[in-house]
């Protein structure tokens, strides 16, 4: 059996996360320039009292725990000693010691070996005895997340590699596109009149807040944003989603209408954005409407600052007269 690992994209100012395969066209999810490669190994940690390993779990067979010859509980590392023909405590998961020989002959399996790591995709062969010890390795480690859907959940935030499982891909590309079908069918929702998708499009800038555009060109504008979307943090469907959900309540309508109004405004150049904080210069005095962006909507929904409001609509049409 083979078990694929394969790096987690990162930004990178050369664009390196995009680079495809020139035959298959599929992203290489490489994250290094060259042939950079990363070694690891089985690392302390204070939970397993020694060399995370992976070992330490329970052997189970068709989920029954396997006891040993003396009725105690049997783990994983007497399992694969057995398979490996290799004498007990071998596979030990016993951390370095201070004044500890530091000769390989002297130092256990786990202590002495380190596995590398391709930018990419790297394979491991479970046939092959170091490839399975690796495999479980990673499972025990911070550094790989156990599969693709645990990275993508965000449970694993420390890891910079994911395991692929047989048959995931298969089950998130189901999840991916069955969450796009849902963000197409939310375009058609009584609610999604043509002036709210207008102002939608304007609020995720996919087109100038004083735009003329047909509503084929809207809708189209929408179904192309949401088709080519990651499934990353704040991704095109991310976003989409959110603004949907706050035609569901006054409150969020209201948000909508604030994003919709702040949008106006910095296209009017009447307010303008500087190290993130929203700055209407008056003729009276400049006015800071928000040191963040979501201060500045909460702003401009308060119905507090509605004499300030009207003041801001009546300059946004006096500049596009």
């Amino acid at each position: 059996m083979k078990i694929f690992i394969y790096s987690i994209e990162r930004p990178s100012a050369f664009g390196i996360q995009d680079w495809v395969n020139d035959a298959s066209g599929k992203k290489l999810k490489k994250t290094k320039i060259g042939r950079c490669r990363d070694r690891r190994q089985a690392l302390y940690n204070p939970k397993y009292g020694g060399l995370a390993t992976g070992l330490h779990l329970p052997w189970m067979e068709n989920g029954v725990q396997v006891v040993d010859t003396d009725g105690r509980p049997a783990t994983l590392q007497q399992k694969m000693e057995r398979k490996w023909r290799l004498d007990p405590g071998y596979l030990t998961n016993k951390p370095p010691m201070k004044g500890d020989s530091l000769k390989d002959s002297d130092r256990t399996y786990f202590q002495r070996k380190s596995w590398t790591l391709n930018d990419g995709c790297t394979v491991l062969d479970l046939e092959n005895f170091d490839d399975e010890m690796f495999y479980y390795v990673c499972l025990a480690g911070s550094f790989c997340a156990n599969s693709e859907k645990e990275y993508r959940e965000h449970k694993a935030p420390k890891a910079q590699y994911y395991i692929a499982l047989e048959n995931e891909s298969e089950e998130l590309k189901y999840s991916k596109n069955q969450r796009k079908s849902k963000a197409f069918a939310d375009m058609y929702k009584e609610s999604m009149t043509p002036t709210i998708k207008e102002k939608i499009i304007v609020i995720l800038e996919l087109a100038g807040a004083f735009s003329t555009l047909t509503q084929e060109q809207v809708h189209n504008l929408l179904y192309e944003y949401i088709d080519k979307t990651t499934f990353a943090p704040n991704s095109n469907i991310e976003k989409f989603e959110g603004l949907v959900s706050q035609l569901d309540t006054p409150t969020g309508r209201e948000e909508i209408e604030a994003k919709y109004l702040l949008r106006q405004a910095v296209d009017s150049r009447v307010i303008y954005e500087k190290q993130g904080a929203y700055k209407w210069a008056r003729p009276t005095g400049e006015i800071i409407l928000g040191e963040t962006y979501s201060e500045t909507i909460d702003f401009l929904s308060s119905p507090k600052k509605d004499a300030i409001i009207q003041d801001l609509k009546e300059e946004i049409k006096l500049k596009n007269r």
